[in-house]
């Protein structure tokens, strides 16, 4: 088919950025919603009419969450209702699927959000030699916090994925949508980098592990015809409980900027911003021809991060 085929085969409504982008009346997951760019998703989403559903494990952080929103909301149809429960656990995945599954039919997004980072020895700060590097490295972590890195940003994702599968499917069959539900698993930069960054590899390892279960979900589910996307997005540095991070605010004239690209690694002088971030969920969840993808979106450190040996 060609361009002009392809053009003069849609309704030039559907090009308007207000249906491109539409999720209204969507029902959306997003755990670990509570605070950072997990509450950042929730918002926006209801911001543009979603009804989401948010889950972690303290109480505190998600009734804020929820107040904050009813305090500042816009007249839009969406909402966010807060459900505590513990991610790590299967007991507290059935749980929060079975508080969602009471009152919704089914679901249109899930993102995977909930994550852990425990830290790391510093690599750096040792000898450089193979005696220094094994003492720092072996005695500076435990098996644990390996351990717990997997069990919260791998196997969590993939047994929160299959408690929400049927509701996944219904967005279809039940729902009357065009597609089933879609998911969205959060990595990171530091799974595709090739630095251990300071030597944080068990966070590394996991996010990297993050990609190849979020690939292998889009490839089984594609196999079996469900119609369930699966597609991972890796962000980089946005101010967060996890990157204490200077704000955009702070890094407006081109001193700053220069000054933040030599101190964090990234060409484009500046975090991330809560509109690029929306702009990139939004993408990604409403694009129907997309699965099995990785999506960056971190100012250009990973190409910065190839040649700069101090990252």
């Amino acid at each position: 088919m060609s361009a002009i085929a392809l053009l003069n085969s849609v309704d030039r409504c559907e090009l308007k950025v207000s249906s491109l982008f539409n999720v209204e009346g969507w029902v959306a997951i997003v755990t670990g919603g509570g605070t950072g760019l997990g509450l950042l998703t929730a918002t926006a989403l209801a911001e543009n009419g979603a009804r989401v559903y948010i889950t972690g494990r303290r109480a505190g952080p998600l009734l804020d969450a929820v107040a904050r929103y009813e305090k500042s909301r816009s007249k839009g149809k969406g909402n966010i209702t807060a459900v505590q429960a513990d991610m790590s656990t299967k007991e507290g995945i059935q749980r929060f699927a079975g508080e969602v599954q009471a009152r919704e039919e089914w679901i249109n997004v899930l993102i995977n959000n909930h994550g852990i980072s425990l830290g790391a020895a510093d690599i750096n700060a040792c000898e450089q030699t193979a005696e220094g590097l094994s003492k720092q490295m072996f005695e500076g972590e435990s098996f644990e916090t390996w351990a717990d890195t997997f069990k919260n940003n791998v196997a969590s994702y993939h047994f929160t994925t299959f408690a929400f599968l049927p509701l996944l499917a219904a967005a279809k069959t039940i729902g009357g949508f065009s597609e089933p539900g879609n998911i969205v698993n959060l990595s990171s930069m530091s799974g595709i980098t090739k630095t251990s960054q300071h030597g944080q590899f068990n966070y590394n390892a996991g996010k990297a592990a993050t990609i190849s279960l979020s690939h292998q979900q889009a490839t089984e589910f594609a196999r079996r015809g469900l119609g369930i996307r699966v597609n991972c997005l890796c962000p980089g540095y946005f101010p967060s409980g996890m990157t204490i991070i200077p704000s955009e605010n702070n890094t407006g004239s081109e001193a700053h900027k220069q000054e933040f690209r030599n101190k964090w690694g990234i060409p484009l002088g500046r975090p991330g911003k809560a509109a690029d971030y929306a702009q990139c969920i939004f993408g990604i969840i409403t694009n129907q021809y997309m699965t099995g993808a990785e999506i960056v979106i971190d100012g250009g450190w990973l190409l910065e991060s190839v040649y700069s040996a101090h990252l």
